[in-house]
C-alpha cells in the first residue's frame, strides 16, 4: 500500500530518504577508516575527512527537511514524527563522526583480537543502516513491508550487542595498563552506540508507520 502526497511533501520525503542513505555511507566509510587505522595506512587522514564532509552534508539535509516540514506540510502529528526521525538519523551520522575522532585524536592501541571484533561491530552497523534505509523507503512506497526491515534492524542490534559484550569481557582480561583498557572500552561502547542509535531511529519509524496506517 502506498500513500499520496503533495509535490512539496514528496520533495521532503526524497530528502528524508537521501538522509537515511547517509547512515549506510558513513558506516561503510567508518569501517574502511578502521581498516586503514589498523594497517597504519597513509590514506587515513583522507578518509577521516570524508567522514567529516559526509556529516556536514547530512546536517545540511537535516536543516532543509526541518525547515520545509514546518512550512505547513504534512498533518501536525506526522510533522512532529518526521522531525524526530530526521533528528534520529542525524544522531547516527554524528556518532560515526565522534567515533572517527576517537581514532584520529586518541590513536588508541588496539590488540589484534579486539580489532577483529570492532570490525564485526561495524559490519553490524552497516547492515542495520542498510535495513533501516530500506524501511524508510518502504514507508512511503510499500508500507506493508516496513515492519520486516525494522525487525532486521533489531536483529543486527542484538548481534552487535553480543560482539560488544564479548569485546568488553576480553579487554579486561588482557595484560594492559588500566588506562588502555578504559580507552578500548570507550571505543567499543561508542561503536555500539552507532547501532543503538540506528535502532532508536527505527523505533521512531514505527511510530510514523502507525500514524500512516490510521
Amino acid at each position: 500500500m502506498a500513500f499520496s502526497f503533495a509535490k512539496r511533501e514528496k520533495e521532503v520525503i526524497a530528502n528524508l530518504i537521501e538522509l537515511s542513505h547517509k547512515t549506510v555511507e558513513v558506516t561503510t566509510i567508518l569501517k574502511h577508516l578502521f581498516e586503514l587505522f589498523f594497517a597504519d595506512d597513509d590514506h587515513f587522514s583522507e578518509v577521516f575527512n570524508q567522514v567529516k564532509d559526509l556529516e556536514r552534508n547530512a546536517d545540511e539535509i537535516r536543516r532543509s527537511i526541518i525547515s520545509e516540514t514546518y512550512k505547513g506540510l504534512f498533518l501536525p502529528d506526522m510533522r512532529e514524527v518526521i522531525h524526530s526521525l530526521t533528528e534520529g538519523i542525524d544522531r547516527v551520522v554524528n556518532k560515526c563522526e565522534s567515533v572517527s575522532k576517537i581514532l584520529s585524536f586518541q590513536t588508541p592501541y588496539v590488540p589484534a583480537q579486539i580489532r577483529e571484533k570492532m570490525i564485526g561491530q561495524l559490519e553490524c552497523a552497516i547492515s542495520a543502516s542498510g535495513s533501516f534505509t530500506i524501511a524508510v523507503q518502504k514507508l512511503f512506497d510499500n508500507i506493508d513491508e516496513v515492519h520486516h526491515y525494522v525487525l532486521q534492524v533489531e536483529e543486527f542490534e542484538h548481534n552487535e550487542d553480543v560482539i560488544e559484550g564479548e569485546s568488553l569481557k576480553e579487554i579486561f582480561s588482557l595484560d594492559l595498563p588500566l588506562a588502555e583498557k578504559l580507552q578500548l572500552k570507550e571505543l567499543v561502547i561508542n561503536i555500539g552506540d552507532i547501532v543503538d542509535r540506528t535502532e532508536d531511529a527505527s523505533d521512531i519509524l514505527e511510530v510514523l508507520l502507525l500514524k500512516l496506517s490510521y
